[in-house]
């Protein structure tokens, strides 16, 4: 009688306020076998201490809770019901939330899923759980040019040798938008992995998504929409986006194609992914060209007023590789449900190190950039005529990581890495060289 009682109770409290993207297994369960149900709590902690030093502009070192979730699950024959929620920086969020139905079968396994989760093109490091990632941080490309949670639906195939994930998503969860409408996406993420069994596993694929972007700003009688992507420079502590990123304004429409590999042994694991992002872009002119005309600086035509605010579709690209050594413990494993590397288990240790590298400019040769203005002037020097560039100027980094990770046990695992960055970009022209030292403290359940 007692365990009918907590079981709803706990349920109850669960959906109210529990949080994560955890691919581990659920320690504290509580089953009812004669309804076929089973329920599941789980928690995670992330502390991170970090020291940065930069050529000249600084960076916060420091130390912050990075990330603290509760999370739960009920499982009811062939449906799967699951929900986490995220505390971390202080501040209440909504991670996954959704349901799953499967149906398993000889030849593979057919499941359909709805709700608030990874898209699944979002790149392989994106749909890896930050708990079960071995560096503090994902790489920055992914952060950049990946995609990661939102509200939609997709069916997704898998067996042993295939896997298949594809659907459809809305871009903003809450319809909460300014103007506009709420944009639709269309992804989809394949697998093909020749060698996969118990010691080994190999997988090549691909992913690619189409978004057509829904939101905007009302802006002289037209809706502009801008587009921002950026990234960290690989940590929490102090995760400011200023030095690699970029607005991209009258946004249209993306489209991110993505290949990945990954290779695992017991003792050693090797992946990584090149991403490339192309941005459409829309503006109606004309309208804009009218409103122009109700000031002092009125162009006398709509071509002279194109030439001077040209507008381009835009290519970023970037891309990683991640290696891992295994000096003890339990060996690597792999989620063929997912696709996916897990994390440590049990008593471990092992030393890791990753290079990344994100393009987010898109230059025009023979432009003139001044830093006083934090402008690109096309004739090639500064001009007093009003005139303005289509040159975007996000940065472009190089990255290099090493690191160690030592797991006590499946709860509690340290974690340290060094991380130099080389910057390139215009806006910070004395900032070349950052350097971050970097120690977590992760226990989960």
């Amino acid at each position: 009688m007692k365990k009918y009682f907590i079981l709803p109770l706990m349920a109850s409290f669960a959906m109210v306020g529990f949080a994560q993207d955890f691919d581990t297994d659920p320690t504290v369960m509580i089953d009812n076998e004669k309804e076929d149900l089973h329920f599941t709590v789980g928690a995670r902690m992330m502390a991170d201490v970090a020291y940065y030093h930069s050529d000249f502009t600084p960076m916060k070192s420091g130390a912050s809770l990075t990330d603290a979730r509760l999370r739960a699950s009920l499982t009811y024959k062939d449906w799967y019901f699951y929900a986490d929620f995220g505390f971390g920086g202080g501040k209440f969020s909504q991670k996954n939330i959704f349901v799953q139905y499967t149906n398993k079968q000889d030849a593979g396994n057919h499941s359909v899923k709805a709700g608030y989760y990874n898209d699944p093109a979002g790149s392989m490091a994106r749909n890896t759980s930050l708990g079960s990632y071995h560096f503090i941080s994902r790489p920055g490309s992914t952060n950049a040019l990946g995609e990661g949670r939102e509200l939609g639906i997709t069916y997704k195939f898998e067996n042993n040798t295939w896997f298949a994930q594809q659907g459809v998503f809305t871009e903003d969860k809450y319809n909460s938008q300014e103007a506009g409408f709420n944009g639709v996406t269309v992804a989809g993420r394949w697998l093909y992995r020749p060698l996969n069994d118990n010691n080994e596993t190999f997988h090549v694929g691909l992913n690619a998504r189409y978004a057509r972007i829904g939101g905007g700003v009302e802006y002289n009688n037209t809706l502009k929409k801008t587009l921002t992507l950026g990234q960290s420079l690989e940590t929490f502590v102090d995760d400011t986006e200023q030095f690699v990123s970029c607005d991209i304004p009258w946004a249209k429409s993306t489209v991110d194609v993505g290949v990945e590999a990954l290779y695992k042994n017991n003792k050693f694991f090797a992946r990584g992914e090149y991403l490339f992002k192309y941005v459409a872009k829309e503006r109606d002119s004309e309208t804009l060209f009218i409103a122009a005309q109700n000031n002092i600086d009125a162009w006398g035509s709509i071509d002279y007023w194109i030439a001077a605010n040209p507008i381009k579709d835009n290519k970023f690209h970037g891309g990683y590789l991640e290696l891992g050594y295994l000096i003890f413990g339990k060996p690597y494993t792999y989620n063929n449900a997912e696709g996916l590397l897990g994390g440590l288990g049990g008593n471990s240790l092992e030393l890791v190190a990753r290079y990344n590298y994100t393009n987010l400019s898109n230059l025009i040769e023979g432009e003139y950039y001044s830093a006083g203005r934090d402008q690109y002037y096309p004739g090639g020097y500064m001009q007093d005529w009003p005139y303005n560039s289509a040159a975007i100027s996000g940065g472009n980094i190089h990255s290099a990581t090493i690191g160690a990770n030592y797991s006590f046990n499946k709860f509690c695992s340290v974690m340290l890495n060094y991380t130099y960055h080389k910057l390139d970009r215009d806006k910070y022209s004395y900032d070349k060289n950052f350097h971050s030292l970097q120690a977590r403290l992760l226990f989960q359940f």
